[in-house]
Protein backbone atom coordinates (compact mmCIF):
# COMPACT_ATOMS: atom_id res chain seq x y z
CA UNK A 1 0.00 0.00 0.00
CA UNK A 2 1.44 3.62 -1.17
CA UNK A 3 0.28 6.43 0.62
CA UNK A 4 -0.21 9.59 -1.06
CA UNK A 5 2.34 12.70 -0.78
CA UNK A 6 -0.35 14.95 0.08
CA UNK A 7 -4.25 14.15 1.65
CA UNK A 8 -6.76 13.93 -0.58
CA UNK A 9 -10.16 14.87 -0.27
CA UNK A 10 -13.28 13.19 -1.12
CA UNK A 11 -14.64 16.40 -2.71
CA UNK A 12 -11.52 16.56 -4.90
CA UNK A 13 -12.20 12.87 -5.72
CA UNK A 14 -15.78 13.28 -6.55
CA UNK A 15 -15.11 16.22 -9.09
CA UNK A 16 -11.93 14.06 -11.27
CA UNK A 17 -14.45 11.56 -11.54
CA UNK A 18 -17.88 13.23 -11.48
CA UNK A 19 -19.06 10.13 -13.79
CA UNK A 20 -18.18 7.38 -11.48
CA UNK A 21 -19.31 9.62 -8.21
CA UNK A 22 -22.93 10.43 -8.29
CA UNK A 23 -23.34 11.39 -4.53
CA UNK A 24 -21.84 11.96 -1.35
CA UNK A 25 -23.16 11.19 2.62
CA UNK A 26 -21.47 13.26 4.93
CA UNK A 27 -18.28 15.88 5.25
CA UNK A 28 -16.84 15.60 1.66
CA UNK A 29 -13.66 17.81 3.46
CA UNK A 30 -12.71 14.71 5.02
CA UNK A 31 -9.03 14.12 3.78
CA UNK A 32 -7.64 10.45 3.10
CA UNK A 33 -4.25 9.41 2.54
CA UNK A 34 -4.63 5.81 1.05
CA UNK A 35 -6.31 2.98 -0.16
CA UNK A 36 -6.37 -0.18 1.56
CA UNK A 37 -8.61 -3.48 1.97
CA UNK A 38 -11.06 -3.21 5.27
CA UNK A 39 -8.87 -5.56 7.53
CA UNK A 40 -5.78 -3.05 7.15
CA UNK A 41 -8.10 -0.07 7.47
CA UNK A 42 -6.75 2.79 9.65
CA UNK A 43 -9.18 6.04 10.28
CA UNK A 44 -7.24 8.06 7.42
CA UNK A 45 -7.87 5.22 4.64
CA UNK A 46 -10.62 5.12 1.65
CA UNK A 47 -12.33 1.55 0.94
CA UNK A 48 -13.69 0.46 -1.97
CA UNK A 49 -16.73 -2.47 -1.06
CA UNK A 50 -17.85 -3.71 -4.38
CA UNK A 51 -19.77 -6.75 -2.89
CA UNK A 52 -21.80 -7.98 0.06
CA UNK A 53 -18.66 -9.48 2.03
CA UNK A 54 -16.95 -6.69 1.15
CA UNK A 55 -19.49 -4.11 2.59
CA UNK A 56 -20.10 -6.07 5.82
CA UNK A 57 -16.35 -6.06 6.48
CA UNK A 58 -15.82 -2.50 5.45
CA UNK A 59 -18.62 -1.18 7.80
CA UNK A 60 -16.69 -2.97 10.86
CA UNK A 61 -12.96 -1.82 9.83
CA UNK A 62 -11.48 1.59 11.02
CA UNK A 63 -11.68 3.21 7.17
CA UNK A 64 -12.84 7.04 7.44
CA UNK A 65 -14.09 7.06 4.00
CA UNK A 66 -16.58 4.10 2.07
CA UNK A 67 -17.41 3.63 -1.62
CA UNK A 68 -20.16 1.87 -2.09
CA UNK A 69 -22.36 0.69 -5.06
CA UNK A 70 -25.99 2.14 -5.16
CA UNK A 71 -27.17 -1.11 -4.29
CA UNK A 72 -25.88 -0.90 -0.79
CA UNK A 73 -26.87 2.96 -0.32
CA UNK A 74 -29.56 1.86 2.05
CA UNK A 75 -27.75 -0.58 4.12
CA UNK A 76 -24.69 1.79 4.39
CA UNK A 77 -25.51 4.71 5.13
CA UNK A 78 -27.63 3.03 8.07
CA UNK A 79 -24.51 1.84 9.67
CA UNK A 80 -21.91 4.37 8.45
CA UNK A 81 -21.78 5.66 12.12
CA UNK A 82 -21.02 9.20 11.29
CA UNK A 83 -18.01 8.55 8.50
CA UNK A 84 -18.42 9.37 4.69
CA UNK A 85 -20.17 7.62 2.26
CA UNK A 86 -19.11 7.52 -1.59
CA UNK A 87 -22.11 6.30 -3.34
CA UNK A 88 -20.59 5.10 -6.97
CA UNK A 89 -21.94 4.02 -10.68
CA UNK A 90 -19.00 1.40 -10.71
CA UNK A 91 -17.11 0.28 -7.54
CA UNK A 92 -14.64 -1.57 -9.01
CA UNK A 93 -14.08 0.77 -11.90
CA UNK A 94 -13.57 3.95 -9.47
CA UNK A 95 -11.04 1.99 -7.33
CA UNK A 96 -8.69 1.45 -10.53
CA UNK A 97 -9.17 5.40 -11.62
CA UNK A 98 -8.79 6.34 -8.10
CA UNK A 99 -5.62 4.59 -7.06
CA UNK A 100 -4.10 5.29 -10.87
CA UNK A 101 -5.05 9.09 -10.03
CA UNK A 102 -3.76 9.85 -6.93
CA UNK A 103 -1.87 7.41 -4.88
CA UNK A 104 -0.14 4.31 -7.68
CA UNK A 105 0.24 5.58 -11.22
CA UNK A 106 -0.05 2.10 -13.16
CA UNK A 107 2.30 1.44 -15.30
CA UNK A 108 4.49 1.32 -12.51
CA UNK A 109 7.99 2.84 -13.93
CA UNK A 110 11.04 2.77 -12.44
CA UNK A 111 11.60 6.78 -11.29
CA UNK A 112 15.17 6.82 -10.80
CA UNK A 113 14.95 6.60 -14.80
CA UNK A 114 14.24 10.46 -16.13
CA UNK A 115 15.97 10.17 -19.27
CA UNK A 116 17.82 8.48 -21.44
CA UNK A 117 20.67 6.25 -19.86
CA UNK A 118 24.21 6.44 -21.14
CA UNK A 119 24.15 2.77 -20.51
CA UNK A 120 22.01 2.25 -23.31
CA UNK A 121 23.00 1.37 -26.55
CA UNK A 122 20.76 3.50 -29.63
CA UNK A 123 21.01 3.00 -33.28
CA UNK A 124 21.92 6.47 -34.61
CA UNK A 125 19.36 5.54 -36.86
CA UNK A 126 16.22 5.16 -34.37
CA UNK A 127 14.02 8.06 -33.73
CA UNK A 128 12.66 8.27 -29.91
CA UNK A 129 9.89 11.21 -28.89
CA UNK A 130 9.75 13.57 -26.79
CA UNK A 131 10.35 12.33 -23.01
CA UNK A 132 11.12 8.98 -23.37
CA UNK A 133 12.90 7.24 -21.26
CA UNK A 134 15.65 4.19 -21.33
CA UNK A 135 17.24 2.33 -18.89
CA UNK A 136 20.58 1.25 -18.69
CA UNK A 137 21.65 -2.18 -20.66
CA UNK A 138 18.65 -1.40 -23.19
CA UNK A 139 19.53 -1.98 -26.65
CA UNK A 140 17.81 -0.14 -29.90
CA UNK A 141 18.31 -1.31 -32.92
CA UNK A 142 18.26 0.22 -36.98
CA UNK A 143 15.25 2.66 -37.70
CA UNK A 144 13.07 1.74 -34.60
CA UNK A 145 10.70 4.51 -34.20
CA UNK A 146 9.35 5.59 -30.61
CA UNK A 147 6.63 7.74 -29.79
CA UNK A 148 6.26 10.16 -26.96
CA UNK A 149 6.47 9.24 -23.51
CA UNK A 150 7.41 5.50 -23.47
CA UNK A 151 9.52 4.11 -21.33
CA UNK A 152 12.10 1.31 -22.06
CA UNK A 153 13.18 -0.68 -19.06
CA UNK A 154 16.51 -2.42 -18.01
CA UNK A 155 18.05 -4.65 -21.02
CA UNK A 156 15.16 -4.69 -22.66
CA UNK A 157 15.65 -5.82 -26.63
CA UNK A 158 13.88 -3.67 -29.25
CA UNK A 159 15.05 -5.10 -32.81
CA UNK A 160 15.63 -3.64 -36.27
CA UNK A 161 12.11 -1.41 -37.75
CA UNK A 162 9.96 -1.90 -34.56
CA UNK A 163 7.13 0.96 -33.68
CA UNK A 164 6.07 1.77 -31.08
CA UNK A 165 3.54 4.64 -30.20
CA UNK A 166 3.09 6.79 -27.65
CA UNK A 167 3.04 6.27 -23.80
CA UNK A 168 4.08 2.56 -24.42
CA UNK A 169 5.70 0.86 -21.48
CA UNK A 170 8.20 -2.22 -21.67
CA UNK A 171 9.25 -3.35 -18.69
CA UNK A 172 12.90 -4.79 -17.95
CA UNK A 173 14.18 -8.22 -19.74
CA UNK A 174 11.26 -7.26 -22.49
CA UNK A 175 12.74 -8.83 -26.22
CA UNK A 176 11.02 -7.68 -28.82
CA UNK A 177 11.89 -8.58 -32.93
CA UNK A 178 12.38 -6.71 -35.65
CA UNK A 179 9.31 -5.38 -37.71
CA UNK A 180 7.23 -5.39 -34.62
CA UNK A 181 4.29 -2.61 -34.61
CA UNK A 182 3.21 -1.71 -30.93
CA UNK A 183 0.06 0.83 -30.65
CA UNK A 184 -0.34 3.12 -28.09
CA UNK A 185 -0.60 2.98 -24.00
CA UNK A 186 0.52 -0.81 -24.19
CA UNK A 187 2.24 -2.35 -21.62
CA UNK A 188 4.97 -5.08 -22.00
CA UNK A 189 5.97 -7.16 -18.71
CA UNK A 190 9.42 -8.66 -17.80
CA UNK A 191 10.71 -11.31 -19.85
CA UNK A 192 8.32 -11.60 -22.65
CA UNK A 193 9.09 -12.13 -26.10
CA UNK A 194 7.31 -10.20 -28.83
CA UNK A 195 8.13 -11.49 -32.25
CA UNK A 196 10.51 -14.27 -32.19
CA UNK A 197 10.87 -16.65 -35.31
CA UNK A 198 7.35 -18.87 -35.41
CA UNK A 199 7.67 -22.36 -34.77
CA UNK A 200 7.39 -24.00 -38.71
CA UNK A 201 9.52 -26.46 -40.42
CA UNK A 202 9.99 -28.74 -43.79
CA UNK A 203 11.01 -32.35 -43.35
CA UNK A 204 12.83 -34.78 -45.91
CA UNK A 205 12.86 -38.40 -46.07
CA UNK A 206 15.37 -38.97 -43.57
CA UNK A 207 12.58 -36.67 -40.87
CA UNK A 208 15.78 -34.29 -40.99
CA UNK A 209 13.88 -30.69 -40.45
CA UNK A 210 14.81 -27.51 -41.68
CA UNK A 211 13.44 -24.04 -40.26
CA UNK A 212 11.19 -22.15 -42.63
CA UNK A 213 12.25 -18.37 -42.70
CA UNK A 214 9.38 -16.40 -41.21
CA UNK A 215 9.19 -13.39 -42.94
CA UNK A 216 5.82 -11.86 -41.08
CA UNK A 217 5.77 -9.68 -38.05
CA UNK A 218 3.29 -9.37 -35.00
CA UNK A 219 1.32 -6.37 -34.46
CA UNK A 220 -0.10 -5.21 -31.25
CA UNK A 221 -2.90 -2.53 -31.27
CA UNK A 222 -3.54 0.47 -29.14
CA UNK A 223 -4.18 -0.70 -25.30
CA UNK A 224 -3.11 -4.14 -24.90
CA UNK A 225 -1.30 -5.70 -22.11
CA UNK A 226 1.06 -8.72 -22.34
CA UNK A 227 1.94 -10.23 -19.19
CA UNK A 228 5.09 -11.55 -17.70
CA UNK A 229 6.42 -14.77 -19.51
CA UNK A 230 4.48 -14.32 -22.59
CA UNK A 231 5.64 -15.65 -26.23
CA UNK A 232 3.86 -14.54 -29.09
CA UNK A 233 5.48 -15.83 -32.61
CA UNK A 234 5.88 -13.44 -35.87
CA UNK A 235 3.63 -14.74 -38.82
CA UNK A 236 4.97 -16.91 -41.55
CA UNK A 237 4.20 -14.01 -44.22
CA UNK A 238 1.66 -11.31 -42.96
CA UNK A 239 0.83 -10.61 -39.32
CA UNK A 240 -0.03 -12.24 -35.88
CA UNK A 241 -2.42 -9.29 -34.40
CA UNK A 242 -3.54 -8.77 -31.19
CA UNK A 243 -6.29 -6.35 -31.00
CA UNK A 244 -6.89 -3.01 -29.53
CA UNK A 245 -7.80 -3.95 -25.56
CA UNK A 246 -6.68 -7.15 -25.11
CA UNK A 247 -5.05 -7.93 -22.00
CA UNK A 248 -2.94 -11.05 -21.40
CA UNK A 249 -1.77 -12.94 -18.13
CA UNK A 250 1.29 -14.26 -17.48
CA UNK A 251 2.73 -17.08 -19.34
CA UNK A 252 0.19 -17.36 -22.62
CA UNK A 253 1.52 -18.35 -25.39
CA UNK A 254 0.18 -17.32 -29.39
CA UNK A 255 2.03 -18.66 -31.96
CA UNK A 256 2.43 -17.77 -35.50
CA UNK A 257 -0.40 -16.36 -38.00
CA UNK A 258 -3.39 -15.83 -35.39
CA UNK A 259 -5.42 -13.29 -34.59
CA UNK A 260 -7.08 -12.48 -30.98
CA UNK A 261 -10.32 -10.32 -31.30
CA UNK A 262 -10.49 -6.95 -29.74
CA UNK A 263 -11.11 -6.91 -25.70
CA UNK A 264 -9.64 -10.54 -25.12
CA UNK A 265 -9.09 -11.13 -21.85
CA UNK A 266 -6.73 -14.54 -21.61
CA UNK A 267 -5.72 -15.85 -18.01
CA UNK A 268 -2.56 -17.55 -17.00
CA UNK A 269 -1.24 -20.50 -19.07
CA UNK A 270 -3.46 -20.82 -22.01
CA UNK A 271 -1.82 -22.08 -25.37
CA UNK A 272 -3.43 -21.15 -28.93
CA UNK A 273 -1.43 -23.25 -32.06
CA UNK A 274 -0.63 -21.11 -35.05
CA UNK A 275 -3.12 -19.65 -37.58
CA UNK A 276 -6.25 -19.53 -35.15
CA UNK A 277 -8.58 -16.38 -35.10
CA UNK A 278 -10.23 -15.55 -32.14
CA UNK A 279 -13.31 -13.10 -31.79
CA UNK A 280 -13.76 -9.97 -30.30
CA UNK A 281 -14.42 -10.28 -26.05
CA UNK A 282 -13.38 -13.39 -25.59
CA UNK A 283 -12.78 -14.25 -22.04
CA UNK A 284 -10.70 -17.52 -21.47
CA UNK A 285 -9.56 -19.39 -18.05
CA UNK A 286 -5.83 -20.55 -17.23
CA UNK A 287 -4.17 -23.78 -18.54
CA UNK A 288 -6.57 -24.05 -21.81
CA UNK A 289 -5.11 -25.22 -24.87
CA UNK A 290 -6.46 -24.05 -28.10
CA UNK A 291 -5.57 -25.81 -31.27
CA UNK A 292 -4.76 -24.23 -34.71
CA UNK A 293 -6.30 -23.57 -38.21
CA UNK A 294 -9.71 -22.66 -36.32
CA UNK A 295 -12.11 -20.10 -35.88
CA UNK A 296 -13.55 -19.08 -32.73
CA UNK A 297 -17.25 -16.55 -32.59
CA UNK A 298 -17.23 -13.36 -30.73
CA UNK A 299 -18.38 -13.09 -26.99
CA UNK A 300 -17.26 -16.82 -26.16
CA UNK A 301 -16.16 -17.41 -22.97
CA UNK A 302 -13.90 -20.48 -21.86
CA UNK A 303 -13.68 -22.27 -17.99
CA UNK A 304 -9.84 -23.20 -17.01
CA UNK A 305 -8.88 -26.51 -18.29
CA UNK A 306 -10.86 -26.33 -21.66
CA UNK A 307 -9.42 -28.54 -24.73
CA UNK A 308 -10.57 -27.07 -27.84
CA UNK A 309 -10.64 -29.03 -30.52
CA UNK A 310 -12.69 -27.95 -33.16
CA UNK A 311 -14.34 -24.00 -33.93
CA UNK A 312 -16.83 -22.41 -31.64
CA UNK A 313 -19.77 -20.95 -34.15
CA UNK A 314 -21.91 -19.62 -31.23
CA UNK A 315 -20.91 -17.02 -28.48
CA UNK A 316 -21.64 -18.19 -25.03
CA UNK A 317 -19.71 -20.29 -22.22
CA UNK A 318 -17.73 -23.46 -22.76
CA UNK A 319 -15.83 -25.75 -20.91
CA UNK A 320 -14.41 -29.50 -20.52
CA UNK A 321 -12.19 -32.15 -22.68
CA UNK A 322 -13.61 -32.87 -24.65
CA UNK A 323 -14.87 -29.40 -24.61
CA UNK A 324 -18.67 -29.15 -24.61
CA UNK A 325 -21.72 -25.74 -23.22
CA UNK A 326 -20.45 -24.93 -19.81
CA UNK A 327 -23.55 -26.30 -18.38
CA UNK A 328 -23.62 -29.71 -19.96
CA UNK A 329 -19.89 -29.76 -18.59
CA UNK A 330 -20.60 -29.08 -15.36
CA UNK A 331 -23.56 -31.77 -15.13
CA UNK A 332 -20.95 -34.24 -16.52
CA UNK A 333 -18.40 -33.41 -13.76
CA UNK A 334 -20.93 -33.85 -11.26
CA UNK A 335 -22.16 -37.30 -13.05
CA UNK A 336 -18.30 -38.10 -12.60
CA UNK A 337 -18.15 -38.28 -8.64
CA UNK A 338 -21.04 -40.94 -8.84
CA UNK A 339 -19.54 -43.08 -11.37
CA UNK A 340 -18.70 -45.84 -8.38
CA UNK A 341 -21.84 -46.19 -7.75
CA UNK A 342 -23.38 -46.19 -10.81
CA UNK A 343 -21.23 -49.17 -11.71
CA UNK A 344 -22.31 -50.74 -8.53
CA UNK A 345 -25.75 -50.45 -9.05
CA UNK A 346 -25.68 -51.47 -12.97
CA UNK A 347 -24.29 -54.78 -11.76
CA UNK A 348 -27.39 -55.40 -9.16
CA UNK A 349 -29.30 -54.67 -12.23
CA UNK A 350 -28.10 -56.78 -14.64
CA UNK A 351 -27.51 -59.77 -11.98
CA UNK A 352 -31.38 -59.02 -11.09
CA UNK A 353 -32.24 -59.63 -14.70
CA UNK A 354 -30.42 -62.21 -15.32
CA UNK A 355 -27.99 -60.25 -18.00
CA UNK A 356 -24.65 -61.36 -15.99
CA UNK A 357 -21.38 -62.08 -18.40
CA UNK A 358 -17.62 -61.95 -18.45
CA UNK A 359 -18.30 -58.43 -19.47
CA UNK A 360 -20.59 -56.79 -17.19
CA UNK A 361 -18.85 -58.51 -14.24
CA UNK A 362 -15.89 -56.83 -14.95
CA UNK A 363 -18.22 -54.04 -14.22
Amino acid sequence: MLASRTPVTCAQIMTRFPQLFTEAIGDTSREVTAVTSPDQASPTDLVFLATPKALSAGLSSQAAVLVVGKKSKADAEAKANGRTLLISTNVELAMAKVISEFFLRTPYTNASIQNIHPGAHISSSAVLGTGVRVGPGAFIGANVRIGNGCYIGTNAVIEDATVIGDDTVIHPLVFIGHSTEIGNHCEIHPSAVIAKEGFGYSHDERFNHTRIPHQGKVVLEDDVHIGAGCTIDRATFGETRIEQGSKFDNQVHVAHNCRIGRNSLFTAGIVVAGSTTIGANFVCGGLTAITGHIKIADNVQLAGFTAVTKGIEQAGPYGGNPMMPLQQHIKTKVALTHLIEMRATLKKVTKHLGLDSDETNQL
